[in-house]
């Protein structure tokens, strides 16, 4: 071996044994108030059509297993080590629902994988345009949403939400602060549906 390449060698080991050192996080959305699950399938007999939660769309920067925050105006970072312990757009979902029956009590809201029940059922479809922490230590959710009667797609209530929370630097708060805005995006559908 050449004795010119041994500290190269040397240099790009320490190198990735630095990477691998490095645990990566997971991080989860969680919601707000967990929504108690009634045992029997006959409430879904009350008289108010049932309300299913559609899949969360997210923006192409932003659906990614990576946790991302705005670094600075039209420009993004991507952590190295820190993941998202599922899609984006599947837990924004079920959060949602299960925060929207949360402050939907009296309404039966159908949890992602749950059977559609025969019969009419009211749709809420979520599209966001942004929704991500920056490093000015805010969190920002802008989402368009629908609430449709599925079977004829007649538009029940819709909304352009512009939602901000402040949160600590580390992706954990930040996680937890992208939650609390799930919530508030709840409350403000549930507003028009009660």
């Amino acid at each position: 071996m050449n004795l010119k390449m041994l500290p190269m060698l040397l240099g790009a080991a320490c190198g990735l044994s630095a990477c691998a050192a490095v645990p990566t996080q997971y991080l989860t959305l969680t919601p707000e108030t967990p929504a108690a699950r009634e045992g029997s399938f006959g409430t879904l007999q009350r008289k108010s059509p049932p309300l299913l939660v559609a899949h969360v769309q997210m923006p192409a920067d932003l659906d990614r297993l990576y946790f991302t925050r705005e670094q600075s105006r039209n420009r993004l970072k991507v952590a190295d080590h820190v993941r998202w312990i599922a899609p984006l757009g599947e837990m924004a979902q079920r959060v949602l629902a299960q925060d929207m029956a949360t402050v939907l009590p009296h309404k039966t809201v159908l949890m992602p994988g749950d059977p559609i029940p025969p019969g009419p059922y009211l749709l809420l479809r979520v599209v966001v345009q942004r929704f991500m922490p920056t490093d000015s230590g805010r969190v920002e959710l802008n989402a368009d949403w629908f609430v449709l009667n599925a079977s004829t797609q007649h538009i029940l209530a819709q909304g352009r939400s512009s939602l901000q929370t402040a949160s600590g630097q580390h992706p954990r708060d930040q996680a937890a602060a992208m939650s609390q805005l799930l919530a508030d995006l709840a409350q403000t559908v549930a507003a028009h549906l009660r």
